[in-house]
């Protein structure tokens, strides 16, 4: 196979969209409000960017029972993008059945957006582009679920990018956290994986070992203004020097 060709990607998780819902104190209702203009900018910055995939890791939504105007919102906002898009679910927007992404169609509004659905894990090979993506459906009844657990080998020489949505435990770290990412599993992923998507933390975070990027997004506006890491989102570069990312302000 040639060399895959250049590849721009843009990163975000943790967006929870339907936040405070239930709470109509003008403090929450701004907050709401921010919360939604920020993901409207990961969308503006994607396509500014000339961005050609929006990776999406996890709990885009606050929980389970966010009103159907604001899945149709978020479904309407990733339709903006002029690329690929790809979401996998998180413990706050969970793959069980009868949840937010059975009983609503967004892929029907976003044409370009795939969403994961399989919880052991599924392999997707866009048309137009030359990358694969891995990812795995959480569900609220799996209680040891692992995120990366089961992920394959290279296919070829495409980019090959893997979305997780967890808590990365560094060697010898506490291990009693759910959804865990071990670094074992990370040095695992090396000359396999070029980039692992992570979704969990507010804060944004660089946790790349052994050779393989790993990086947390962060949320494009937190829950709240505790987390001073928040605010960002990620862009990646593929190309014949290799991975590059950097950072990109959102919240305003």
């Amino acid at each position: 196979m040639r060399e895959p060709r250049p590849l721009r990607v843009v990163h975000t998780s943790d967006v929870h969209l339907g936040a405070y819902a239930g709470n109509d104190h003008p403090g929450w209702v701004e907050r709401r409000r921010r919360m939604e203009a920020a993901f409207s900018r990961v969308i503006d910055l994607a396509n500014r960017a000339c961005a050609d995939v929006l990776v999406l890791a996890g709990d885009i939504f606050d929980n389970d029972r966010v009103p159907a105007e604001t899945v149709e919102w978020a479904a309407a906002q990733i339709a903006r993008f002029k690329g690929q898009a790809f979401l996998i679910p998180g413990n706050h927007d969970p793959m069980d059945p009868g949840s937010i992404y059975w009983r609503h169609d967004m892929e029907a509004i976003a044409k370009r957006l795939t969403i994961v659905r399989e919880h052991r894990g599924e392999v997707i090979e866009p048309e137009g582009v030359d990358l694969v993506v891995w990812g795995r459906a959480y569900l609220d009844s799996d209680w040891h679920f692992r995120p990366l657990d089961g992920l394959p080998e290279r296919l070829d020489r495409r980019w090959h990018i893997a979305l997780a949505h967890g808590h990365f435990v560094p060697e010898g770290g506490e291990t009693y956290r759910s959804l865990p990412i071990h670094e074992r599993e990370l040095a695992a992923a090396r000359g396999h994986w070029d980039y692992v998507a992570l979704g969990h933390w507010e804060p944004h975070a660089d946790v790349s070992r052994h050779g393989v990027t790993a990086v947390y997004s962060g949320a494009p506006m937190p829950l709240s203004d505790a987390n001073r890491r928040a605010g960002l989102c990620v862009i990646v570069d593929f190309d014949a020097r290799g991975v590059r990312w950097r950072t990109e302000r959102v919240d305003g």
